[in-house]
C-alpha cells in the first residue's frame, strides 16, 4: 500500500509542471510534505514491524495514515480540479494571446505609419518593415542597429534632437513634430512624428516613434500657397476693382484697383467696416443689393451712380461662408458713351428719314430663304415697302428686283464661299411700279460649319437721279463724238506723257497719219526744232493756261511742214486734275478763211472763246473739258 501511495505521489510530481507558476508553488510543497511523511511513515513502519509492541502503534498510525491520505486525496482532488480549470483558462489566453498577436501584426503590415522603437540612445531597435518600406524604401535589415537621424534632412536635424531631448527628459507622449527623410531613391519625404517614452516600462524599455508620411499633403499645401499667391497676383493686375467682406462687413482684402478708384490705401480701409468707411452709400442700391446677396445666398450684378466721385460702377457680388467678393468697374466712359450713343441714333433715325439711303440687315435660313431683321425708315421711302411686308414675303431681292438683274444677283449668291464685301447696281420696282436704281454695298456672313451664309447686312443708295444724268451724259458724249469725227478741223488730244488719246478725221487729212497709227503714240506732228518751244507750251497748258488761236509750225506724215492756228483747253479728271490736253488745229489759210466766212470776230474777247468752244466735249472715257 505504501509503494502505491509513493507511485501516486510521483504521478502529481509530473503534472505540476502544467500548472500555472503561482499554482505549481502551493501544490509543489504539499506533495513535498506528503512524501516526506509518508518516508516518515515507511520508517515507522519497518521499526514496527521489529516488535509486537509497535503492532498496535502502527495499527493507529495506519489509522491516522488512511485519515491522512483521505485528506491528502481530497486535496489532490481538488488540486486536479483547479489544474484542469487552469489548463482551460491557460488554452483560452493563449488562444486570445496568439490571436490578438495575429490581429497586431496584421495591422503592422497594413498600417500606413511607420512604428519604430529607439533605445535611449536614439538607434533604431525594431520597427514594422512592410511601412518602412514601402514610406522610405528600405528593408529592416538596413535600419536596425542605426541611428534614427541618420537619413534626417540637415536643416531639419535640430529640430529633431531637441525633439528627442525632450523625449529622454520626460516620460510620455510629445506634441508631434514634422521633418524630413531621405528616401531609398534619393528623394525626401515629408513625416509627421508623434514620439513616446516608454524607456521606464519593462515591456517596452525603448521610445516608440509613430511617423506618418504627410509628403503629398506638404505639396498640397504648397501648390495651394502657390495657387493663392497667383490668384492674388492677378487681382492685383485685373482691370477690375476687388474686394473682400467679412460677415461683419469688414474689409479683408482689396486690391491695387480698388485703391486707386477709392483714392485711400487698403491699410486704411483693412478691418473697417464698408458702411462705416462710406456712409453715403448705405441708403443706396449698393446696400440693397449686398444685403440680398448675403440674405438669400445669391449672386447679384447691378449698376450704381456713386455721386461723390461721380462715377458709375457695375458689380459683381459673389457670397460665400465667409462674407462677400466684389468685383467692380468704372463704367463712367460707358455710360457717357451711351447716352452719347441714344442722342446719335436719334440723330440718326431723323437723318434716316430725311435721306435717300438705307441700311438693312437679312439672315440667311437653311433653305435659302432670307429673313429681314431690320431695315431703315428711307427703305419705305424709295421702294414703298414697309420692312414688315419684306420680311413676310421672303426677301427684298426676290420681291422688287428688276427682272433683267435678278439673274446678275442669284449668280453672285452662287459664286460666295466665305464671308466677303460685294458692290453692285442694280434696278428695283417699287411698289408703285416706279424702276429705279440702287447702289448696294452689302456684306456677307459665312458659317464655316455650315458652309453657307448665314447673314447679310449692308447699305443702299438710291442713284436714280446720277444714273439719269450719266445716260443723258453717255448720249452727249455720242452726240460730241460725232461731231468730232465730222469736224472740219483737225482735233487732235494728248495725255499728260503727250500720247495721243484723240485723233480725228480731219486730223489723217490734214496730217497724213491714220487714227490706229498715233493713238498711244507720242504726238508726231512736232517737228524736231520746235521740240523745246512746244514743250514749254505743253507745260503750260498742263498748268492751265489755255493757247488761243497760237501760230506755229507743224509736220505732216510725208515731212512736209505747214502753218496751222492751234486752240488748247485742259482737259481734267473727275477729281478736278488735269490730265491732259485738247487741241484744235486749222491750217493758217483755212483759218483766214474762216474768218472771212463768219466775217465778225470782233475783238480778242470774242477769239478767246470761239464758237466751236460751246460744242466740243470730251470724247468717252474723258471726263471733262475747260476752256479759261
Amino acid at each position: 500500500m505504501m509503494q502505491n501511495l509513493l507511485k501516486h505521489v510521483r504521478e502529481l510530481q509530473g503534472h505540476i509542471e502544467q500548472l500555472p507558476v503561482d499554482k505549481q508553488a502551493i501544490l509543489t510543497s504539499s506533495v513535498e510534505q506528503l512524501s516526506t511523511s509518508l518516508q516518515e511513515l515507511a520508517a515507522e513502519f519497518q521499526s514496527l514491524l521489529l516488535s509486537k509492541q509497535a503492532q498496535a502503534k502502527l495499527e493507529r498510525i495506519n489509522s491516522n495514515l488512511d485519515i491522512k491520505v483521505a485528506q491528502q486525496a481530497a486535496s489532490i482532488r481538488h488540486l486536479e480540479q483547479q489544474l484542469e480549470q487552469s489548463q482551460i483558462l491557460y488554452r483560452k489566453v493563449t488562444q486570445a494571446l496568439t490571436k490578438g498577436e495575429s490581429r497586431l501584426q496584421s495591422l503592422l503590415r497594413n498600417s500606413s505609419d511607420l512604428m519604430t522603437i529607439l533605445e535611449a540612445d536614439g538607434r533604431i531597435r525594431d520597427q514594422n518593415s512592410i511601412a518602412a518600406e514601402r514610406m522610405l524604401g528600405y528593408n529592416l535589415e538596413q535600419r536596425i542597429g542605426e541611428f534614427q537621424d541618420d537619413l534626417i534632412h540637415p536643416d531639419d536635424l535640430p529640430v529633431w534632437q531637441a525633439y528627442l531631448a525632450k523625449l529622454l527628459k520626460q516620460p510620455g507622449i510629445a506634441p508631434p513634430v514634422e521633418y524630413r527623410k531621405r528616401h531609398a531613391n534619393g528623394s525626401w519625404v515629408y513625416l509627421e512624428v508623434i514620439g513616446n517614452n516608454l524607456l521606464h516600462d519593462s515591456s517596452i524599455n525603448g521610445i516608440v516613434i509613430n511617423s506618418r508620411d504627410i509628403t503629398e499633403r506638404k505639396f498640397s499645401e504648397a501648390a495651394l500657397k502657390k495657387s493663392q499667391k497667383q490668384i492674388v497676383n492677378i487681382l492685383e493686375k485685373i482691370t477690375d476693382g476687388f474686394y473682400v467682406l467679412n460677415r461683419q462687413w469688414q474689409f479683408t482684402y482689396l486690391n491695387a484697383k480698388a485703391e486707386q478708384c477709392w483714392q485711400r490705401g487698403r491699410q486704411e480701409l483693412i478691418g473697417k467696416n464698408i458702411w462705416d468707411e462710406f456712409p453715403d452709400t448705405a441708403d443706396t442700391i449698393f446696400f440693397k443689393q449686398f444685403y440680398r446677396a448675403v440674405s438669400e445666398n445669391v449672386n447679384v450684378k447691378f449698376e450704381g451712380y456713386y455721386p461723390q466721385l461721380n462715377i458709375w460702377f457695375e458689380v459683381e457680388a459673389y457670397p460665400s461662408e465667409e462674407g462677400l467678393s466684389v468685383f467692380f468697374q468704372n463704367i463712367t466712359d460707358r455710360k457717357n458713351a451711351e447716352n452719347a450713343l441714344r442722342a446719335s441714333e436719334s440723330r440718326y433715325r431723323i437723318l434716316s428719314q430725311m435721306t435717300s439711303d438705307f441700311a438693312y440687315s437679312f439672315k440667311v435660313l437653311p433653305d435659302n430663304t432670307w429673313a429681314c431683321e431690320w431695315m431703315t425708315e428711307a427703305f419705305t421711302k424709295i421702294t414703298g415697302y414697309t420692312p414688315k411686308e419684306i420680311a413676310t414675303s421672303g426677301g427684298l431681292q426676290f420681291d422688287c428686283i428688276h427682272p433683267d438683274d435678278l439673274e446678275m444677283l442669284l449668280e453672285q449668291m452662287q459664286l460666295r464661299s466665305s464671308s466677303r464685301k460685294e458692290v453692285s447696281e442694280y434696278r428695283i420696282v417699287t411698289k408703285s411700279g416706279e424702276i429705279r436704281w440702287l447702289w448696294d454695298c452689302r456684306q456677307v456672313v459665312w458659317d464655316e460649319v455650315e458652309n453657307r451664309a448665314v447673314g447679310i447686312y449692308g447699305a443702299c443708295q438710291d442713284i436714280t437721279q446720277h444714273k439719269l444724268v450719266e445716260a443723258k451724259l453717255c448720249e452727249t458724249n455720242q452726240v460730241l463724238q460725232g461731231l468730232i469725227k465730222a469736224l472740219p478741223l483737225a482735233v487732235v488730244g494728248v495725255d499728260s506723257n503727250a500720247l495721243v488719246t484723240v485723233w480725228n478725221s480731219a486730223a489723217e487729212r490734214v496730217f497724213g497719219w491714220k487714227e490706229s497709227e498715233v493713238v498711244g503714240e507720242l504726238l508726231p506732228i512736232v517737228p524736231s526744232d520746235e521740240n523745246v518751244d512746244f514743250y514749254a507750251m505743253f507745260q503750260s497748258e498742263l498748268a492751265g493756261e489755255a493757247q488761243v488761236a497760237r501760230e506755229c509750225r507743224r509736220r505732216r506724215k510725208d515731212g512736209s511742214s505747214i502753218d496751222v492756228c492751234i486752240w488748247t483747253a485742259p482737259m481734267r479728271d473727275a477729281e478736278g486734275l488735269t490730265s491732259g490736253t485738247i487741241k484744235i488745229v486749222s491750217q493758217i489759210s483755212e483759218a483766214n478763211g474762216m474768218e472771212e466766212n463768219m466775217g465778225r470776230l470782233q475783238s480778242r474777247r470774242d477769239r478767246l472763246e470761239p464758237f466751236w468752244a460751246r460744242y466740243v466735249k470730251l470724247p468717252a472715257g474723258i471726263k471733262n473739258l475747260q476752256t479759261t
